[in-house]
């Protein structure tokens, strides 16, 4: 499984087809990039310190240096492709440092500067295995500074199967009619259903419940944990490192 995920978000086309639908296939995700954005600059330094884990194509980056141009950005990400779109999308901006990690294996190495004021993730960690995340949680809460947040929007499944079922099928309802408005594209239910569970399963999606997270990052050290937003399966955290 590990395999086909790296497979799958290392290969150019899966990179290519994410940009070209994202917004397609996560119609609130533009409000998710905005809410992270806003939290992580509005409550911080002028010129605030802030990883991007996950960083992908550097949408969220690109929504900090809208709020913040002279943020300083270590974005992080485990596919080379993604690192090569992001290099070149902020090539020009001495302030953004690129490096390649799997969320797996932590990150508390990958650099000796601490005091960040904030650490972001977008639709990343809930691809990183669950026997992980404690010890991914306890390195964030390490390269924050004191009042420093961390911010996580993500895909997260419910506590009973019953509501997290009625979910993807509501969602299914919604993507059937997004594709056929938007790309022209004419899926029965069925297989659309079938198509998302296969994509989900080929990119090693591995969503918790909020419940999970909570526990989990306060495991790992962090005083507060809330949630800030949240819409069906998708939802927003914020940890407190104090």
């Amino acid at each position: 499984m590990e395999k086909e995920k790296k497979e799958g978000w290392t290969h150019p086309e899966a990179a290519e087809k994410y940009a070209q639908t994202a917004d397609i296939i996560i119609p609130e995700r533009k409000e998710i990039l905005s809410i992270i954005s806003k939290v992580a600059t509005e409550l911080e330094s002028m010129n605030p310190k802030i990883i991007d884990l996950g960083c992908g194509l550097g949408d969220v980056t690109a929504e900090i240096l809208k709020l913040k141009p002279q943020a300083d950005v270590l974005m992080i990400d485990f596919s080379d492709e993604m690192i090569r779109r992001s290099s070149e999308r902020f090539r020009d901006n001495k302030n953004i440092t690129l490096a390649k990690r799997d969320l797996n294996q932590g990150i508390l190495d990958i650099t000796e500067e601490r005091g960040f004021d904030a650490v972001v993730s977008c639709f990343s960690i809930h691809h990183v295995e669950f026997e992980n995340r404690i010890k991914l949680y306890s390195d964030i809460r390490e390269l924050l500074k004191e009042h420093g947040l961390f911010i996580n929007g993500d895909l997260f499944r419910e506590d009973s199967l019953v509501i997290d079922e009625w979910e993807l099928n509501n969602h299914i309802s919604s993507l059937m009619i997004q594709l056929k408005e938007k790309l022209g594209q004419e899926w029965t239910f069925d297989e659309l259903k079938l198509n998302r569970l296969e994509n989900a399963k080929k990119m090693g999606d591995k969503p918790g419940t909020l419940w999970e997270t909570f526990h989990d990052m306060k495991a790992a050290g962090f005083r507060y944990v809330d949630c800030l937003w949240k819409s069906r399966n998708l939802a927003i955290m914020a940890a407190t490192k104090s």
